[in-house]
């Protein structure tokens, strides 16, 4: 995926945005306005868009940082990470050399979520410090931020933990596969073909919730479910096209039986 908007580099790595990335910023500050003025109708309308937009901003930091300790971690095992673009469903980092082993698989694929589940549980700790009351409603902006921050990257944390590959979980199952039958090729068919089943079953609940009523939020589902479906299908497809192509030459799968023309100058 390329960035159309480059934000500059971190630790060598290109950092950009791609243009989806501005809808769903937009959608999702327009939805924490909704629930701040919700929660808080006392506050002003420019309370709640600017503790809205900041939120929405430190959201995608914490995206960014999710992505960089999955590329941070691949550079120190020896990969190359050419760039980190964040898009509508999150971020994605561009690994351009294979994961030499199992161990490097493991901890690459964990350090996103152990990232996400460290911001989550620092934003709530920074609230409690800030006088949230344990289970109580926000009294300032501040508190409202830290409280919606903390939870989304502990969501975030758990969502990458299902085993769907190429979900973070996803890869952390490929890397207990291949640890195990020390075939990287069988790992990666298997953690995908439990990947395509992970993502029926999000297809499935998210029509579900849409018929009896959830509306946007099932159908919001059943994209997750088929975006995951497809990235797993790929997945697999390339492991298939790689292990057909491993130790073979060009020579051995050209044509070489083809019709001329003559040449006219």
């Amino acid at each position: 995926m390329q960035a159309q908007v480059k934000l500059g580099r971190i630790a060598g790595i290109s950092i950009g945005l791609h243009y989806s990335w501005f809808i769903i910023a937009f959608l999702i500050a327009l939805s924490l306005a909704d629930h701040f003025h919700a929660v808080t109708p006392e506050w002003s309308k420019t309370v709640v868009w600017s503790a809205a937009i900041v939120t929405a901003v430190l959201f995608f930091g914490a995206l960014l940082l999710h992505e960089l300790a999955h590329s941070l971690v691949a550079k120190a095992r020896g990969m190359r990470v050419r760039a980190i673009t964040l898009f509508a469903l999150g971020g994605v980092s561009q690994i351009e050399s294979e994961t030499p082993d199992a161990r490097s698989e493991f901890w690459m694929a964990i350090a996103g979520p152990l990232t996400s589940a460290v911001l989550g549980v620092g934003f709530l700790g920074i609230a409690k410090l800030a006088g949230w009351p344990s289970g109580g409603e926000p009294k300032t902006p501040v508190v409202a931020v830290l409280l919606w921050l903390g939870y989304i990257n502990l969501m975030l944390a758990i969502f990458n933990m299902i085993p769907g590959y190429p979900l973070d979980g996803g890869r952390v199952l490929r890397a207990v596969i291949w640890g195990i039958t020390h075939d990287a090729d069988r790992a990666t068919r298997l953690a995908s073909q439990v990947g395509q089943g992970v993502a029926f079953i999000f297809i499935l609940l998210g029509l579900y919730r849409f018929f009896v009523g959830a509306n946007f939020g099932g159908l919001w589902l059943a994209f997750i479910g088929w975006f995951l479906l497809d990235a797993s299908r790929s997945s697999y497809l390339q492991v298939e096209l790689l292990a057909g192509l491993r130790g073979r030459r060009v020579s051995d799968i050209m044509e070489r039986d083809y019709p001329t023309v003559e040449g006219h100058f």
